[in-house]
């Protein structure tokens, strides 16, 4: 018969207590195991975040060129454009409509263009040509042919108000400058890997301003003036086909004033310099097409 000292010696020299000091001290090496994977695991993040920071490739420096440098590489193209057929996804944002859906495109260098809109079943919903004279306008659905002279209210159909024809052929091209004389300033900047070019127009009037690639010497975007320095139109361009010296697959086209408006295209293909005859830039004529005069 134990007694009560007897009993309390037994619970604290016992099988139990040499049971709970065991588990106490496999607890004690569970948590420095756990505490040394944790370690491991960080100093393993930080390596890995630090080749991270490592891998990030700088900004390649920014070429000391003068702007005729510059203006040399920018028009040195592989092939001299006269001509080209193009399809992509187009959209058109105004106040007066919204359209999307794929486009055909046909042009001659400098003022001639056809476009075709078609909807997601391929049916033709309209048709645009100009030679920078005339305008012609067809809805096949309405069987209607608008023909008139080739003001901006006209061509807004297709070309945004505030951009001459021979400027948007330039701009689906990426054929820029739009200027034709020496910039007026150059400025390098070496944190964003681009030149800006300006030109003026007289008097300090700011006429044009474009933001050059220093890598690949292509094009990224340009701003237009008009009268008083006020902005008429910007565009950006991305994605060239054939890198440098190509064409652009993207492009972003806004017109600020008097009402904005927005025309992108996204091309899928781009033939330059296919053959085209005189029909291939005019719109359709459709049997018994009704043709209804376009305001001047």
């Amino acid at each position: 018969m134990k007694t009560r000292s007897g009993l309390r010696n037994w619970r604290e020299t016992g099988p139990g207590a040499d049971g709970s000091r065991a588990c106490a001290a496999d607890f004690r090496g569970l948590r420095l195991k756990l505490a040394g994977a944790l370690l491991l695991a960080l100093l393993a993040l930080l390596a890995g975040l630090m080749g991270c920071r490592a891998a990030v490739k700088p900004t390649p420096p920014v070429p000391e060129l003068t702007a005729e440098q510059i203006l040399s590489r920018l028009r040195a193209r592989p092939v001299a454009l006269n001509t080209f057929e193009a399809r992509g996804r187009l959209t058109l944002i105004s106040p007066q409509q919204n359209a999307t859906g794929t486009a055909l495109l046909k042009g001659r260098l400098p003022e001639t263009l056809k476009v075709t809109l078609k909807d997601p079943l391929g049916r033709t919903v309209l048709e645009f040509a100009t030679d920078g004279r005339t305008v012609e306008i067809l809805f096949p659905r309405e069987n209607k042919l608008l023909r008139g002279p080739a003001t901006p209210a006209n061509l807004a159909a297709f070309i945004p108000p505030g951009v001459t024809v021979p400027q948007a052929l330039q701009l689906l091209i990426g054929d820029l400058p739009l200027s034709s004389g020496p910039p007026t300033r150059l400025q390098a900047k070496p944190g964003e890997g681009i030149y800006v070019l300006e030109w003026e127009k007289g008097a300090g009037s700011l006429q044009e301003r474009l933001w050059v690639d220093a890598r690949n010497f292509e094009p990224r975007k340009v701003e237009w003036y008009g009268s008083g320095g006020s902005p008429a139109f910007s565009a950006e361009l991305g994605e060239f086909f054939g890198g440098p010296g190509g064409w652009p697959q993207q492009l972003k086209l806004v017109t600020p004033s008097p009402q904005p408006v927005e025309l992108r295209l996204v091309y899928k293909d781009f033939t330059p310099n296919p053959s085209l005859n005189p029909g291939d830039l005019e719109v359709s004529r459709p049997p018994g097409v009704a043709v209804l005069p376009l305001k001047p």
